[in-house]
């Protein structure tokens, strides 16, 4: 069985007084996981009994919530020592999967998911409760900050002879401006991303594999997305919990953050 890093959900047996249903194990899982499952219709959060189960195993699971009224912890079950997926991994649940559209379309709001269940601050450093509470909400804050600035300094353009989108003005002082809100915001991202990976692969005792001392940033600088996309992959397990596209922690609302990292 996989070795699990995170304190897990207090393991409970299985007594005559428990609803249970009968369900196959997506993955292997020791005792107390809680994940959910569809019963007639209905999203069920069920827990393992104690002696855990293997990948495959069918198995009565204990029901310890039914509708998603209750909030309970998530065991942590990423690997120790390697990540949980290649960097080029992003495609494995499809393009339809929340996480993969995210990191596709917005990496940053991804990356903020991310951090919020690592318990990091908005720049990708460890946070007290106050703080990393908030970063979902404070990385929300500069993108649309952004977009905003984007366009109020828009510059307007026109097409020229030669087909090609050009500045009506070559002058205009807001070219300018424009450049420097483009490289804020991306050396923002470039930072936060590099330093919450570097905490994820400190946290499972993931070495460096190319590009010793500058990893973290060289896969956020050349290719954000998928390095994102990695991330958010090692620290949920979407075999098990669905991913969601509008929550702070991209994970439903009956994960517990705050036993979850």
């Amino acid at each position: 069985m996989s070795a699990y890093n995170a304190i897990p959900s207090i393991p409970i047996a299985v007594t005559s007084e428990d609803e249970t249903v009968s369900v196959t194990a997506p993955a292997t899982c020791p005792s107390g996981y809680t994940f959910e499952v569809v019963v007639n219709g209905v999203v069920k959060t069920v827990q393992v009994p104690a002696g855990g189960v293997n990948k495959g195993d069918e198995f009565q699971a204990i029901v310890v919530s039914s509708g998603g009224g209750g909030v309970f912890s998530l065991s942590d079950n990423a690997p120790n020592g390697r990540w949980r997926d290649g960097l080029c991994s992003c495609c494995k649940y499809g393009p339809c999967h929340p996480m993969f559209m995210l990191a596709l379309c917005l990496p940053q709001v991804l990356m903020a998911q991310v951090m919020t269940r690592m318990k990091l601050s908005w720049l990708g450093n460890p946070a007290d409760l106050d703080e990393w509470k908030k970063t979902y909400r404070n990385v929300w804050l500069v993108i649309v900050s952004y977009f905003v600035l984007k366009m109020i300094f828009a510059v307007p353009v026109e097409v020229d002879e030669d087909g090609m989108v050009v500045p009506k003005d070559d002058e205009d002082p807001r070219i300018i401006v424009g450049y420097v809100i483009n490289i804020s915001y991306f050396l923002y991202t470039l930072y936060a991303m590099a330093q919450a990976r570097k905490y994820i692969r400190d946290r499972y005792n993931i070495p460096e594999q190319r590009c010793y001392g500058c990893e973290d940033y060289v896969c956020s600088f050349c290719c954000g997305c998928c390095t994102i996309a990695q991330m958010a992959n090692h620290t949920a397990d979407y075999d098990i919990i669905r991913a969601t596209c509008c929550t702070a922690t991209g994970l439903p609302d009956s994960i517990d953050v705050e036993s979850y990292a």
